[in-house]
């Protein structure tokens, strides 16, 4: 009894109560007014009552507001006696023992912040059912609202408690909260950017990076309504909430009384601490100015020195608590810092680890990809796709890969080429890397599970067997042109263009048009891929609607990825031709009131950021009357059979269409096959 009355002393809950009971009450508040509330809150008169996965997404970031500062604020506030020399004495005077202490503080908080919680979700629960409630949701989403903040809240406040018990100044305490919160996720992002930088096809989005968001409680925070914490996440922050209790216990009976208004309460976190901001400073500065000097090794050198530098000082300064640091031991100390940082940073992207040379051996790859895809495959949150809209393979993997030995031997050749020849983008034109240039993904996966990423710029020229022999395989068509969504089971086909439209429905045309899409699409030669090509038509899948689960309803059709009809595609457009549909979506002549055309040599002599302006290089052509205007049909069809892209090359033609719906089109002119009338025309 006497124990259990030391442990949950009554007058220290009491006098927490009395003193910090204001942050439960706005506590409480604030929960109430972002989730209950705003149930009934709506700015559209009349509106249906929308169905939502999860409460997190009422009330936008208000709820996150308050879930967020609270519970830190809570443990600025109850341990602030632990920073202050004279409430610390008077506190620590007090016949208890310090875990006595700090379980009736840590008893306190979580009763001023848990309980707000619970009521919140019980009154969810009983307006659940009252009229004017815009929102539909289960009694399951609220058990789980309930419990994701629950866990958070614990986290926050007793991650606070922590910083709280190893800092010695309150100010200290809530920046470095907040800081190490994000810091795991932004060390990652600086790590990324600067392999990336500095190691020859390290793919930056890749590895820890796709998933940061676990690695940050507060940017998940942020976006918790669209992507909330899953059960796995849940459970370790509940571990690391013990974890952080067990060390508060630990840490706080070593703590000495005197390090109240110290900026670090033990000594041997000094060198953590300085290592840990010379490292970030190392790392943003030496980002920063190698984005912006690239590959000049005395910037490079220069900039992660000087952010050592700053960064040593800055630790220094916050932890004397003066900017009087210059002692006889401090450059000495700096060098020891900076010799073992900079080998920390070096290292990697030497080529020591043998990473940039690295090609797998053909017997030991059991599946390849290869093309610019592999983000929308690999990683739910890129262009907006989900892991349902992605087939699985018989291993789990979403990513496409092959495993014929002719396509493995074709890639692992592009890539020893690559590797050996090592183009570089900074020197390189950059018409290299505009017609026929791409940012290629090479992916291996291997027999003994592991993955191997490497991401490469290709430019045009210098590698054209190596590519030939890669985009002409069909497994990389398949993959790269997305052709197996076209296996699914599709209801109808909408193209569209401008503002046509034409929609196949009938069951017998949508198999021949799958059919020759399909075919299509796997006969496309490297020309055929690189040579700029319009879209005749943009097409749309629509799939079949499939019954739901557990239920005799049927799911609305949905579209599928989108795909083009090029100009390429002869036996697709004969078979548009015979069953009457090219007419109704296919640009033609009479569409385009005027066509004017030059000779484009304006690349160089006006600002980079210009170059794709192509307004620019007509009004210029017109000073010198160098622009030709047709208005002749016959000159314009030749025109729309032989537009390209425009990439911004010299010695092109390009060509401004003025339709008369009023659009505009600028394009570029293949010359070669010109009618003889639209050649008479060009100077």
């Amino acid at each position: 009894m006497t124990r259990s009355r030391y442990f949950f002393n009554s007058s220290v809950i009491r006098q927490n109560l009395r003193q910090h009971g204001w942050i439960g009450i706005i506590y409480t508040l604030g929960l109430l007014f972002s989730l209950p509330l705003q149930l009934f809150m709506s700015s559209y008169p009349g509106a249906e009552p929308q169905e939502i996965d999860t409460l997190f997404q009422v009330g936008g970031d208000l709820q996150m507001l308050f879930i967020i500062s609270l519970p830190a604020a809570a443990g600025l506030f109850l341990f602030r006696y632990l920073q202050s020399r004279r409430a610390s004495d008077l506190w620590h005077s007090l016949p208890l023992r310090r875990e006595h202490l700090l379980t009736a503080h840590l008893a306190s908080g979580l009763g001023l912040l848990l309980l707000p919680v619970w009521l919140t979700a019980a009154v969810t629960a009983m307006v659940t059912p009252m009229d004017g409630n815009m929102y539909i949701y289960q009694g399951t989403d609220i058990w789980n609202w309930c419990l994701a903040v629950s866990i958070l809240t614990l986290f926050l406040f007793v991650f606070s408690i922590f910083v709280g018990i190893c800092t010695g100044q309150t100010v200290i305490q809530g920046i470095i909260i907040y800081i190490l919160l994000i810091l795991p996720a932004a060390l990652i992002e600086f790590v990324n950017h600067h392999l990336s930088m500095y190691l020859y096809g390290y793919p930056e989005w890749f590895g820890l990076s796709e998933d940061r968001l676990i690695w940050s409680p507060l940017l998940h925070l942020i976006v918790l309504g669209e992507e909330p914490f899953s059960t796995g996440e849940l459970w370790t922050y509940s571990g690391l909430s013990l974890l952080f209790i067990v060390f508060s216990y630990i840490l706080y009976r070593k703590r000495s009384v005197e390090k109240s208004g110290q900026a670090i309460a033990f000594t041997y976190f000094n060198p953590l601490f300085k290592a840990g901001v010379m490292l970030c400073a190392m790392l943003l500065a030496g980002t920063y100015f190698g984005a912006v000097k690239p590959h000049q090794a005395g910037w490079v050198l220069c900039s992660h020195l000087a952010g050592a530098l700053l960064g040593y000082i800055a630790a220094e300064m916050v932890i004397r608590k003066t900017w009087q640091i210059m002692t006889r031991k401090v450059p000495l100390e700096f060098a020891v810092y900076g010799v073992l940082l900079g080998l920390l940073v070096y290292i990697p992207v030497s080529g020591l680890t043998g990473y940039e040379d690295r090609v797998p051996a053909a017997e030991h790859i059991t599946g390849v990809y290869a093309g610019s895809n592999y983000r929308m495959y690999n990683d739910d949150s890129y262009n907006g796709f989900t892991s349902s809209e992605v087939a699985k393979d018989s291993s789990g993997n979403r990513v496409p890969f092959a495993g014929g030995q002719q396509y493995i031997e074709a890639v692992r050749s592009l890539h020893q080429t690559l590797i050996t020849v090592r183009p570089d983008y900074n020197t390189a034109p950059s018409e290299e890397y505009n017609r026929g240039g791409r940012m290629f993904t090479l992916a291996y996966r291997l027999d003994n599970g592991r993955m191997v990423v490497r991401e490469y710029r290709i430019p045009a020229k210098g590698f054209e067997p190596e590519m030939k022999a890669v985009m002409e395989n069909e497994d990389f068509k398949r993959a790269e042109y997305d052709v197996q969504a076209l296996d699914a089971e599709i209801e109808s086909f909408r193209l569209s263009y401008r503002e046509r439209v034409v929609r196949i429905t009938d069951p017998e045309d949508v198999r021949e048009f799958k059919d020759i899409l399909i075919r299509e699409k796997l006969n496309m030669s490297y020309e055929d891929q690189n040579e700029g090509q319009l879209p005749i038509a943009y097409i749309q899948p629509i799939q079949k609607p499939a019954d739901e689960e557990g239920g005799s309803g049927r799911v609305n059709a949905s579209v599928s990825r989108n795909y083009e009809w090029l100009p390429s595609y002869k036996k697709l457009g004969n078979w548009m031709e015979q069953k009457g549909f090219a007419e109704k979506i296919r640009s033609t002549a009479k569409d385009v009131q005027s066509a004017e055309i030059i000779k484009d040599d304006y690349k160089g002599r006006i600002s980079p950021g210009e170059t794709y302006n192509l307004e620019l290089h007509m009004s210029l052509a017109r000073q010198q009357k160098l622009s030709v205007v047709t208005r002749d049909k016959k000159v314009i069809a030749g025109i729309l059979e032989h537009q390209r892209e425009y990439l911004g090359k010299n010695g092109m033609y390009a060509a401004k269409l003025e339709y008369t719906d009023g659009d505009t089109q600028y394009v570029s002119i293949d010359m070669e096959g010109l009618e003889p009338a639209l050649k008479s025309l060009l100077p």
